[in-house]
């Protein structure tokens, strides 16, 4: 039977996460093709992939790069090597409750305009705001999300030019929104995501250094200057009166310097998508506004 699901995992140095990932693949009842990317791992995710693959129920083609291409890049680079008519991006430090993805196709193949389906992270959960009606959200995160391949292929998939990692699931949604695509959170689909909160003690210097300076780029690129009380707030917040440690100040200020190169651009590239207003692009639901 030929799957019309590909399901698509960058690593990097994810070793610990790749037998509980793999052992929950292996549970679904749907036919699937996987496509793996080793984003140049330094641990041992490569030597656990290897024999875990061998043990899957469905053809996995897996890819090594020598660079770390980060996210966005990584993602691009899946998608072209697969054919499917939907793709599962899936982060590697997931693990799939039963019946996740089958419900996830169920409801894309529901409304043939829903461009972005997105699994209820357990148990911790990024600040969500949806019609609780139509499930239609503002964005879906890159953690675990079904995606339509047409729709990615009409927004030209993720700008890896200005997006390593962070908020560039953010900026592929707003796209999807105004081309006419939806974006829709299905609540009964659960995925158990080890974020942060689950990790303690996890180090986030690079995680919080383009999760700053990635949240410019959505206002460059989808904001209007009415709106401009929001990013002055995040920027005051940053360097002013937030509680941040003078180490953190740092990093900002730095993130802050390196997103002065992006800005010809964005400015270029952004009466693609800021001819008109959206309602469900809120740059008050985004990291601009923490």
């Amino acid at each position: 039977m030929t799957s019309s699901i590909d399901v698509l995992i960058v690593f990097h140095n994810s070793a610990k996460f790749v037998g509980p990932l793999l052992d929950s693949l292996r549970r679904l009842s749907i036919p699937v093709t996987a496509y793996f990317l080793d984003n140049s791992s330094a641990d041992d995710t490569v030597e656990r992939l290897i024999p875990g693959i061998a043990q899957v129920p469905f053809r996995t083609y897996f890819f090594r790069s020598r660079t770390n291409n980060g996210f966005a890049r990584g993602m691009n680079l899946l998608a072209r090597q697969s054919a499917g008519k939907f793709m599962f991006l899936l982060n590697p430090d997931t693990e799939l409750a039963e019946g996740c993805l089958e419900k996830l196709l169920a409801r894309a193949e529901s409304d043939p305009s829903t461009g972005l389906c997105e699994a209820r992270q357990w148990p911790r959960e990024h600040p969500k705001v949806y019609n609780s009606k139509t499930d239609e959200t503002s964005w879906c995160t890159g953690a675990a999300v079904l995606v339509r391949r047409q729709a990615f292929e009409d927004v030209g998939g993720f700008d890896e030019r200005i997006f390593f990692m962070y908020c560039e699931d953010v900026d592929l949604s707003w796209k999807f929104w105004l081309r006419g695509w939806k974006c829709i959170y299905v609540r009964d689909a659960v995925v158990k995501h080890y974020t942060q909160d689950v990790l303690p003690g996890k180090r986030r210097t690079v995680e919080n250094y383009f999760s700053f300076r990635n949240s410019l780029f959505l206002f460059y690129r989808f904001g209007f200057w009415d709106e401009k009380r929001i990013l002055f707030k995040f920027l005051s917040n940053r360097f002013i009166f937030g509680r941040y440690s003078l180490r953190s100040r740092i990093l900002y200020a730095f993130a802050f310097a390196d997103h002065i190169r992006y800005i010809p651009y964005l400015l270029k590239t952004r009466h693609l998508w800021c001819a008109n207003r959206h309602p469900w692009i809120r740059l008050e639901e985004t990291s601009l506004a923490e």
